[in-house]
């Protein structure tokens, strides 16, 4: 690495310090019990024969986070859903009530915090339970302090599969269809509690997923608005641009969940011994929670890959297959009206497939308001940009108000395929 690429790294990370501390740190050292070791996460035998957000366990937590002034009861469900391949898996979510709700029927706010990680040491379900996860506790608290009750899934599910979006889409709308289910957070099910979905960079993912799948894999429940920021659309696109970026490493922990979730995901035909080491690593996340975006600055595939660039990588058909199933391009079209954040100069979530995904959006008539902004500056620093507007989109959308459409006519879309 050259002194001006140790230059911009310290500088970068110096502005970032608060909020990678956060992203990177280790999992709790406390009385909680580590999941591996806690049988609360182990489905019973039988539970595949359950239908899709059938709760198989609960149990009352204690939350010790910026939430804990604001939430009179914390639960987790453990419950069945469906992973990328259609077959049958559990996941677990946590569900907080306010302590002073708002008036009126119970709202509830789906947040999918960007956990991005690849053990279950690093699920919110097991970090938030001393306060020792992201800064995004904080964002959960101020949901709680409208009055919603809040939702918090480990999307990845039970083999953290980080980035698999029809599973991380699914596990979402099943935690909404558990909590709704669940008598003791007061919430209506059968699709009569409004319900809202937020989430930045990696729960942009879980967000997104979410409101495209829910037409044909949850059509009961009523969303009614999803924020999104920071987001990833396209993971082919994004691959393709990471060499020589701060931000490289994120290649190398994204394969070795797409290994995870597709049994023909071969990590030997496309990573070098280097790269598999790494991927290994990673797998335990040996860098701290979402410590493989950052692990590998400025590298390049030519290092880790038998590909000689990023790009050729991408290019790769087994790869492309694979990220085809990634792509929100080729799933079904949300019904809910989103809410999408994008900083322009954005080096990880690349603003140009998102340009294209709100124009396939438009063309087909989704309600979408866009918000392309200049002045957003790199992915983690941006989120402070969005999170403010994104929880006055959410307030507004369950005060019933007309969401906001700056969608252009946009024409000659294809019709997508179903999922």
């Amino acid at each position: 690495m050259t002194m001006r690429r140790d230059t911009r790294l310290a500088t970068l990370l110096a502005a970032l310090a608060p909020v990678v501390a956060a992203a990177v740190m280790a999992a709790p050292a406390s009385a909680v019990t580590a999941p591996a070791q806690d049988p609360f996460y182990a489905p019973p035998g039988g539970f595949q024969k359950a239908s899709p957000g059938t709760i198989l366990r609960s149990r009352q937590v204690t939350m010790s986070g910026p939430q804990a002034a604001v939430y009179a009861d914390a639960y987790q469900l453990l419950f069945r859903t469906t992973d990328a391949t259609g077959q049958p898996t559990a996941a677990v979510t946590t569900v907080l009530t306010p302590s002073s709700p708002a008036g009126g029927t119970r709202v509830l706010a789906s947040y999918q915090t960007a956990y991005d990680s690849l053990t279950l040491n690093c699920a919110p379900s097991y970090t938030m339970q001393d306060g020792n996860g992201s800064d995004e506790e904080a964002d959960i608290a101020s949901e709680l302090e409208q009055g919603w009750d809040v939702n918090v899934p480990d999307y990845e599910g039970l083999q953290s599969e980080w980035a698999v979006g029809p599973m991380l889409g699914r596990a979402t709308l099943d935690s909404i269809r558990a909590a709704e289910h669940f008598a003791a957070d007061g919430l209506t099910a059968g699709g009569k509690t409004e319900v809202a979905l937020s989430g930045y960079s990696g729960g942009s993912e879980a967000a997104t997923w979410a409101a495209a799948l829910a037409p044909s894999y949850a059509p009961g429940l009523d969303l009614v608005g999803v924020a999104a920021g920071g987001n990833f659309p396209d993971f082919d696109y994004t691959t393709a641009q990471l060499d020589g970026s701060l931000w490289y490493g994120t290649e190398i922990g994204v394969m070795e969940s797409f290994s995870r979730a597709y049994s023909d995901f071969d990590l030997t035909k496309l990573l070098n011994a280097a790269g598999q080491a790494l991927a290994a690593s990673d797998g335990n996340d040996a860098s701290g929670c979402s410590g493989s975006t950052l692990n590998e600055p400025y590298g390049n595939a030519s290092q880790y890959t038998n590909f000689p660039s990023s790009a050729a990588l991408a290019a790769d058909p087994l790869f492309k297959r694979v990220m085809a199933r990634m792509s929100l391009r080729y799933a079904p079209y949300p019904k809910a009206p989103e809410a999408l954040y994008n900083a322009v100069t954005d080096e990880l979530a690349f603003v140009e497939p998102v340009d294209a995904l709100v124009q396939q959006y438009c063309g087909a008539g989704v309600t979408v308001d866009y918000d392309r902004d200049p002045a957003g500056g790199e992915h983690v620093a941006a989120f402070e940009r969005y999170w403010p507007a994104a929880l006055q989109y959410l307030a507004n959308r369950f005060a019933g108000q007309d969401p906001p459409d700056n969608c252009f006519d946009y024409s000659g879309v294809p019709t997508p395929p179903g999922d």
